[in-house]
Order: structure tokens, then C-alpha cells, then sequence
């Protein structure tokens, strides 16, 4: 394995990979924000504690949260890119749901029985789906009752909405 410079890539904003899953350097690079995040905050709080707080200079006090401030830009860009990360795997187990949804009331018209409890195995039995869809994360999938409505859950990503 080639040697990886970690100091070239600091502070370089996280990016994810057009295949969608993250790498284990961008998973360490999401944690290392973080802390220091979290280091620059409680340097933050301690300096203001420490400081002479009856002369306020404001030219001190810029240079003071300068790296707090840059910190938490750059948490916040992570943030952004993880939310967008997760974001693609909703729509995708939303997309796969509605399919269900089709194959679910192509059962009840074939068998003329309203399918209450979802069974996969049925569906794949009289044709309606040619293999078991999964959620992206691994979520379970299954009917719930809202409203005398019939929808589509994902333990992970929730209910499927109209």
C-alpha cells in the first residue's frame, strides 16, 4: 500500500466518492474535524476565562476566536457532506418501498386478500417481485396502519409518505 501524506490533505473539506460509500480515510478525516472542533471550543472557553474580561480589545478578541470560528466551518462543511451522504440512501430505500407498494397491491388483486402483515416470500411466490429488496443501511421493511392507510416503513429511514 502507497505511503498517504496526511498533512497535504489537512484541512481539505471531506469529500465522498461517486460510488457513494465513504472511505476509511474519509471516516478518520470526519472524526479528526470533530475533535478538533471540540478542542478549538474548550481552548475557546478557557481563554475567555482566563482573560481580562473588564478591557474588551477587539482586535484581541478577533484572534481569539479566529480558530474556533475556522473549526467550526469546517465541521459544519462535514456535517453537510454526511447529511448528504445520508440523504442518498433515504431516497434510495424510499424509491425501493414504493416498488413494494406496487408488488403489494398486485397481490391483493391476484389473490383477492389485502396482505396485512408484508411477506416477501409471498410476493416473490406469485411474481410479483423477482428478489427481496433491501434497504441500502440494512433497515427491515414492513406495513404499518395510519389512518385506516396501509404504508410502508424502513426501520432505519421511517415511513414512506404519499
Amino acid at each position: 500500500m502507497p505511503e498517504f501524506d496526511l498533512d497535504a490533505h489537512r484541512g481539505r473539506p471531506v469529500t465522498i466518492d461517486d460510488e457513494g460509500e465513504r472511505t476509511l480515510f474519509e471516516q478518520l478525516r470526519i472524526q479528526e474535524v470533530h475533535q478538533q472542533y471540540q478542542t478549538s471550543y474548550l481552548d475557546l472557553v478557557q481563554k475567555i476565562s482566563q482573560g481580562d474580561t473588564t478591557k474588551i480589545n477587539i482586535q484581541k478578541d478577533r484572534e481569539l476566536f479566529k480558530t474556533y470560528n475556522r473549526a467550526r466551518t469546517d465541521y459544519q462543511e462535514s456535517l453537510n457532506k454526511v447529511e448528504e451522504y445520508e440523504k442518498d440512501f433515504r431516497v434510495k430505500c424510499f424509491a425501493r418501498m414504493r416498488s413494494l407498494i406496487l408488488a403489494v397491491l398486485f397481490f391483493d388483486r391476484k389473490s383477492n386478500t389485502r396482505m396485512t402483515k408484508f411477506n416477501a416470500e409471498k410476493l416473490i411466490e406469485i411474481g410479483a417481485l423477482q428478489e427481496i429488496p433491501e434497504c441500502p443501511r440494512g433497515g427491515n421493511y414492513s406495513i404499518i396502519y395510519k389512518d385506516g392507510r396501509r404504508l410502508f416503513h424502513c426501520s432505519i429511514h421511517g415511513t414512506l409518505r404519499n
